[in-house]
C-alpha cells in the first residue's frame, strides 16, 4: 500500500506488479483491486462449459451404454472374484 501524492492511495501485490488499484480511501482502494483481482482472474468461462459438457458426456454414456446399464461389469467382477481370478 503507499500514499500517493496527490491524495489518496494505492493497493497492490509485490509479486504481482500489475494488480494494482488505487482510490480516495484505504477501503475503496481495496475494493478497487478486488474488482480488478475479478477482471484479470476470475472470467474464464471456458471452464465452466468444458465441466457442463463433460458432466453431460458421462451422463450420456452411463445412461445409453447397454454394459453399463445392464451391471455387467459388475456381474463379471463378482464372478471373477467368487471364481478367484481377480
Amino acid at each position: 500500500m503507499e500514499i500517493l501524492a496527490g491524495g489518496g492511495y494505492r493497493v497492490g501485490f509485490n509479486d504481482v506488479p500489475d494488480l494494482t488499484a488505487s482510490g480516495a480511501t484505504v477501503m475503496d482502494a481495496l475494493q478497487a483491486l478486488s474488482a480488478e483481482n475479478s477482471r484479470q482472474y476470475n472470467t474464464e468461462k471456458g471452464d465452466e462449459s468444458a465441466a457442463a459438457e463433460t458432466a453431460r458426456r458421462q451422463t450420456d454414456i452411463l445412461e445409453n451404454d447397454r454394459f453399463i446399464r445392464g451391471n455387467q461389469m459388475q456381474d463379471s467382477v463378482m464372478k471373477a472374484m467368487a471364481l478367484g481370478f481377480i
